[in-house]
């Protein structure tokens, strides 16, 4: 293996622990939310400004983002498979 290809394993490496490290943060700005859910900034600011995502605005322009609170929204809106929907509709019927 060449020196080269090391040092751009190396660099690879590198760049996937700050990625890991970065979606451990408690609080994320815009950019970190992009990354992290892949949503474009035009979106986030959309679902904020109709208050359809999670967020907190502590200046009149910053917006940031809980985790945790994202998780639990994007679980929030699952959509069920058709068998998941007669799963639970048979199991409401049999009570």
């Amino acid at each position: 293996m060449t020196t080269l290809k090391i040092m751009q394993e190396l660099n690879e490496i590198k760049v996937m622990i700050k990625k890991g490290n970065h979606f451990q943060k408690e609080i994320f700005n815009i950019q970190d939310l992009k990354g992290y859910t892949g949503f474009s900034e035009s979106t986030i600011h959309k679902l904020s400004a109709k208050k359809l995502i999670p967020h907190n605005k502590p200046t009149n322009g910053a917006l940031f983002f809980e985790r945790l609170e994202i998780v639990e929204w994007i679980r929030k809106h699952k959509v069920y498979s058709d068998e998941e929907v007669l799963s639970k509709f048979s199991k409401q019927l049999k009570k």
